[in-house]
């Protein structure tokens, strides 16, 4: 099979997007096919690459200032067409829906190519980067919703990482067919005692409660450090427990700013890891915290259950999901309700610092189930539309 994926995010970008898509493009070359993906460059050139075996079509792009580690991408119509042409694709899977999305299903329909369309993200979750008041952004997300909407609704089949993305497409007027297929989590390393972080090491008598993922508006992180901060002020022993938060983003010299205000200096920012490092962490950590609001699927939270550790969630967008599926691993809150977050903290400090859950059943997100699902889908979509 010939395949195309199109997303504006991806390595060495930071996002689950671009994770999702790697991993998508690396498996199914595995599984024999022949893969190919359009993206975002970081330069006013587009270029060609090979990695692993999959050819990477970088588009010329533009600075992306709400979101500067994510270019916009220029596409031209003939560049879009002469890719197409060359690659011939029996399916077309479109990760974002933008501009590189508009030009290739404008090539797809003449060319009839078949295009199956992943939504990783919904409006609300994409206003967070716009810094107006909510109110003032009613309009754009009306208009947001339609755009949505109309795209999907002239592909061949949607995808969606949790049901929550699911009922709010249908909700919304997503008439195609709509499958559930999240992004499958890797199983914990057995150890991570080979591992070395450089700026990071373990301290046996603290407990660490860990954040993981990107620094940006959307992860709702300032709203986790101001509980936080509260938390530490009303327990004692302070000093024995650390918030650590790992990852890279556009609000890190904000959020260093605001740690400035705890007076116990508990909040440790390390920066970006790679993905194997991470495991490190997911072995070491006690807590793990996730308090954004717009969460499609939330990779590292699962990955934190998979370790058999205990998370602090959100109740909102598809951490709900999590709490249903695995209740004895979740401490849910009040989404943006300081003192419900706070008790959950209280709540955890309670718990054996070293308390480890059994293992949960992760079936529903083995590669190799989603990785059936997924070459199912698409042999499904060529052969309807064909």
């Amino acid at each position: 099979m010939r395949i195309l994926l199109v997303s504006e995010s991806y390595t060495p970008l930071t996002s689950g997007v671009s994770t999702v898509v790697d991993s998508y493009a690396q498996m199914l070359h595995k599984c024999n096919n022949s893969v190919s993906v359009i993206t975002a460059n970081n330069y006013s050139t587009s270029s060609v690459t090979i990695n692993k075996g999959v050819r990477i079509y970088r588009i010329k792009s533009i600075r992306n200032y709400l979101r500067p580690d994510c270019p916009i991408p220029i596409p031209r119509y003939e560049e879009i067409k002469k890719i197409i042409e060359k690659e011939r694709p029996d399916i077309i899977h479109v990760h974002t829906i933008a501009t590189l999305a508009l030009f290739v299903q404008h090539v797809a329909k003449r060319m009839r190519i078949p295009i199956v369309a992943t939504v990783h993200g919904i409006p609300p979750w994409i206003l967070t980067y716009i810094p107006f008041p909510k109110p003032l952004l009613s309009p754009l997300e009306y208009i947001l919703w339609i755009f949505l909407v109309r795209y999907l609704n002239a592909t061949e089949h949607v995808t969606a990482p949790s049901l929550y993305v699911k009922r709010e497409l249908v909700r919304h007027g997503v008439k195609t067919a709509c499958s559930i297929i999240p992004m499958w989590i890797s199983p914990p390393e057995q150890t991570t005692k080979h591992i070395r972080l450089q700026n990071f090491h373990c301290d046996p008598s603290t407990t660490y409660y860990c954040f993981i993922g990107r620094l940006d508006p959307d992860k709702n992180i300032s709203f986790l450090m101001d509980a936080w901060i509260r938390f530490q002020n009303q327990h004692t022993n302070a000093q024995k427990k650390q918030l650590l938060i790992i990852g890279p983003g556009t609000q890190t010299s904000y959020l260093k700013r605001l740690a400035a205000n705890d007076p116990t200096h508990s909040i440790v920012f390390l920066g970006k890891y790679e993905e194997k490092q991470l495991f490190y962490f997911y072995d070491h950590g006690h807590f793990f915290c996730m308090p954004a609001l717009y969460e499609t699927q939330s990779i590292v939270t699962l990955q934190a259950i998979a370790a058999g550790k205990i998370v602090l969630l959100a109740g909102s967008g598809a951490l709900r999901e999590i709490k249903q599926r695995y209740p004895k691993h979740v401490l849910l809150y009040k989404p943006n309700n300081q003192d419900d977050l706070v008790r959950c903290f209280k709540a955890a400090s309670k718990l054996s610092r070293s308390r480890i859950l059994p293992k949960p059943n992760m079936e529903f997100y083995s590669q190799q189930k989603i990785s059936h699902q997924l070459l199912a889908l698409y042999e499904t979509a060529i052969t309807t539309s064909s």
